[in-house]
């Protein structure tokens, strides 16, 4: 028997359902803004992490824990609907957009997106499950967790060097693991030489491996000019060198970066009338706190454009 579709209309659709669209969904449901949240199938990035000790009023809570409060507090909202669903196609920035899941079909006023850093192919074996765990993508989330403890930064641009120069001054025992030679890295690395933090040149990451406890307890290391392997132990892994998977927006037409995040101004706007994004999927500092912001600047921006387009 052939799925039935559902057919819905809105406002105001978010893509997504971690901090930054639950905070965008709560502002426009106070707007009076008939508001659906799209909830997708993949674990977001709050799900998947161990402890938060950054978000104000809780001195540490598990990511899960505060992702359900953020989820009561946004569908607690009459004009706030949450439903099931993965993206397959968009139509945006022609006055009425058009969302499709495999089980709906929505039409919505404005869109704001906020996927966070997308599905991401796993680099190193291992990682996946260690995420949260000492493996990490934010060294400057997460680098105050690793005061006096050996940590690893795994890139090969200028942002692995500034980060390493940031967790050496947090009081870390901070490496660089390159796959590029010291000759072909940026400038900066002439600071990071100075500070004598220690980098493997030449050396990729090809397994992340835990101890008994399930925590990150040493990688496996190879030369890129050989064969040679080796075995590192660690405290925290930072990945500097994905880059998320935004194909659908951009085969939407909304504008992206050089690195793959959706380009907004100040208000969160992307290229396209009616069409929004915030938190991770933009860029920046990924943290909740941002993303929470950046959602509630974007709820504020998508409920002021609604209106004012219902005026015309």
């Amino acid at each position: 028997m052939a799925e039935i579709m559902e057919n819905y209309e809105c406002d105001i659709c978010i893509i997504g359902a971690g901090p930054a669209g639950l905070n965008a969904a709560i502002y426009c449901g106070r707007a009076n803004r008939n508001t659906i949240v799209l909830e997708g199938k993949e674990k977001g990035a709050m799900e998947i992490t161990k402890d938060i000790q950054n978000w104000l009023g809780e001195k540490k809570i598990k990511g899960l824990e505060l992702l359900k409060k953020f989820r009561e507090h946004a569908s607690s909202n009459e004009n706030v609907r949450i439903i099931k669903g993965d993206v397959i196609s968009l139509m945006l920035g022609m006055g009425k957009n058009m969302i499709s899941t495999r089980s709906a079909n929505i039409t919505a006023q404005a869109v704001i997106i906020c996927t966070g850093r997308g599905i991401r192919k796993e680099l190193i074996e291992g990682e996946t499950q260690l995420i949260g765990y000492g493996v990490s993508y934010c060294a400057l989330c997460d680098g105050p967790l690793y005061r006096e403890r050996s940590v690893f930064l795994y890139g090969d641009d200028e942002e692995v060097l500034e980060d390493a120069l940031a967790l050496d001054q947090m009081g870390c025992n901070a490496s660089i693991i390159t796959k590029k030679s010291i000759a072909d890295l940026p400038p900066k690395i002439k600071d990071v030489k100075e500070t004598n933090i220690p980098i493997y040149d030449n050396t990729e990451i090809v397994k992340v491996q835990p101890g008994s406890s399930g925590i990150l307890e040493k990688i496996v290391v190879k030369s890129t000019k050989s064969d040679e392997t080796k075995e590192l132990e660690l405290d925290g892994l930072f990945i500097l060198s994905h880059v998320p998977s935004n194909s659908i927006f951009k085969k939407a037409g909304v504008e992206l970066d050089e690195l793959g995040n959706i380009k907004v101004d100040e208000n969160q706007k992307t290229n396209l009338e009616g069409v929004y994004a915030a938190g991770d999927v933009t860029g920046g500092l990924f943290q909740v706190i941002f993303a929470a912001a950046e959602g509630a600047r974007a709820g504020i921006t998508a409920a002021k454009y609604v209106r004012q387009t219902v005026k015309k």
